[in-house]
C-alpha cells in the first residue's frame, strides 16, 4: 500500500471534517481509520446544538464559523444542511450570573455575533412558553439552533469519500504507532499503513488512547452525558420554539419533530473509563431534576417520554478544543464537550494548520496541548457557557 500524505485516526464529526477540508485543499492522499462506522460514536449520540455563544473569543468563532460551513456543505451537496435555526436564549438565574453573561455579550460582538441581553418582560413577550419568573434575563442570538447529527453525519461523510483524495477505512481501529524515519507506521485491525503526518482525532473513546502510542499525555476525557425526547408539548404550547440553556442547572431542551429535546449532565458524574458507546441512564437524576425544567419550561410538565438515551461526550479540563501539533507530524485535535457544535470549524483549523503549519484568528493559548503543563494564567478565560464537566 502506498504511503498516505495524512493518516487521520477517528472517523466522527472532527476527522471526517478534517479530511474533506484537506482534500479541498489538494492537500494529497488522506486515509480515514474509524474503528466503528463512520459518523458513529458520540457523534451519532449526540443532540447537535450549534450556538455561536460561547464563553470565550475561541468559542465564539468556532462556533460561528461551524454554523456556516454546516449550510455551505448542505448548498454544496444539494442536499439538506441538517441545520435548524430558532434562536437561542441562554438564561441566568442569578445576579452573578447575569453579570458574567453582560461580559459575554460584548466578547461576542467584537467577535462579530449577533448577540444581546434580553430582560425578563420582554423575554415574556418573545417566548411566553418559558418561566421568566424563574431568571434575570438571558443572552440570545437569534441564528443560533441545532443540526440533525444521523444528517450532519451523512452530508460530511459523503463530501469526504467522494473526493478521490480520501479512503475510509471503517472497522479499523488503531492499534499502535510507530515514528520510523520521517513517516509514521499505524498499525491497524485492517493492515498497516505508511503516512507522511498522522491526525489524532479519537474523540471522548480513543483520543487520549491513540495519544500514548507515540507518548503523549492528552487529557481528553469522556464523561456521561443523558438525551430525552418528547413526542410532543403540552396543549396550547407553540412549536417549534427557540432552544435554551440553563447553563447553571446543565440541561437545554430544543426543538425535536413534533415534541422537544432535553439534554442533562450530572454535576458529580466523574469520567467514564468503561471505553462503551451504550453507557447507563441515570433514572434517579433524571426524576432529581425533573420538577426543575418542569418548572422552567411547563411545556414539558408530566409528559410521557417517546426516547432515552445516555451517551458518552469528550471534555477537556478548561472545556475549550485542541488543535496542535505537539511533535513533528503528530497533530491533536480535541472539541472539548462541544463535537457537533465546533466540528467543521476544528476540522477546517485543523487542516489549516496541517497544510500551513499554524492556525490563524484563534488565541493560541486557548488551543494549544502545552497549556495544560504550563502554569495556569488567572485572567486567561475558560469557557463558562458549558455542560457541568468533571474537574479533573
Amino acid at each position: 500500500m502506498a504511503p498516505y500524505d495524512v493518516l487521520i485516526a477517528g472517523g466522527g464529526n472532527l476527522g471526517l471534517w478534517t479530511a474533506y477540508t484537506l482534500a479541498l485543499r489538494g492537500f494529497g492522499r488522506i486515509a480515514v481509520c474509524e474503528r466503528g462506522w463512520a459518523g458513529g460514536g458520540a457523534t451519532s449520540r449526540s443532540a447537535g446544538v450549534v450556538r455561536q455563544q460561547g464563553g470565550s473569543e475561541t468559542a465564539v468563532k468556532l462556533g460561528r464559523l461551524s454554523r456556516e460551513l454546516y449550510l455551505r456543505l448542505g448548498e454544496k451537496l444539494g442536499l439538506d444542511s441538517g441545520f435548524i435555526e430558532t434562536g437561542y436564549y441562554i438564561v441566568a438565574e442569578t445576579e452573578e450570573e447575569k453579570e458574567g453573561f453582560l461580559r459575554l455579550v460584548e466578547v461576542r460582538r467584537e467577535a462579530g455575533v449577533d448577540n444581546e441581553w434580553i430582560e425578563p418582560d420582554e423575554g415574556r413577550r418573545r417566548f411566553p412558553d418559558l418561566n421568566w419568573d424563574r431568571f434575570v434575563g438571558a443572552t440570545y442570538t437569534p441564528d443560533d439552533g441545532y443540526v440533525h447529527p444521523p444528517i450532519a453525519a451523512r452530508n460530511v461523510t459523503y463530501a469526504a469519500v467522494r473526493s478521490e483524495a480520501v479512503d475510509l477505512f471503517e472497522m479499523c481501529e488503531v492499534r499502535d504507532i510507530e515514528h520510523i524515519g520521517e513517516r509514521f507506521s499505524v498499525r491497524t485491525t485492517r493492515g498497516t499503513f505508511e503516512a507522511e503526518k498522522v491526525v489524532n482525532a479519537g474523540g471522548p473513546r480513543g483520543a487520549r488512547n491513540v495519544g500514548a502510542m507515540v507518548g503523549l499525555d492528552v487529557p481528553v476525557m469522556a464523561v456521561r452525558h443523558q438525551v430525552v425526547t418528547f413526542p410532543t408539548l403540552a396543549e396550547g404550547s407553540s412549536h417549534p420554539f427557540p432552544l435554551f440553556f440553563a447553563v447553571g442547572k446543565g440541561y437545554y431542551v430544543r426543538p425535536e419533530e413534533e415534541g422537544a429535546a432535553l439534554g442533562l449532565s450530572n454535576p458529580v458524574d466523574e469520567a467514564d473509563t468503561s471505553g462503551r458507546y451504550q453507557i447507563d441512564f441515570d433514572w434517579d437524576y433524571y426524576e432529581e431534576m425533573r420538577p426543575d425544567w418542569e418548572s422552567a419550561f411547563p411545556a414539558l410538565k408530566d409528559l410521557s417520554v417517546s426516547r432515552v438515551w445516555a451517551a458518552s461526550i469528550d471534555y477537556t479540563p478548561d472545556h475549550l478544543p485542541i488543535i496542535d501539533e505537539p511533535m513533528e507530524g503528530f497533530y491533536v485535535l480535541a472539541a472539548g464537550g462541544h463535537g457537533m457544535m465546533w466540528g467543521p470549524a476544528l476540522g477546517y483549523k485543523m487542516a489549516e494548520l496541517v497544510e500551513e503549519g499554524g492556525v490563524t484568528d484563534l488565541p493560541g493559548d486557548e488551543i494549544d496541548l502545552g497549556r495544560f503543563t504550563r502554569e495556569r494564567d488567572p485572567n486567561r478565560m475558560q469557557d463558562t457557557i458549558a455542560l457541568p464537566f468533571p474537574k479533573k
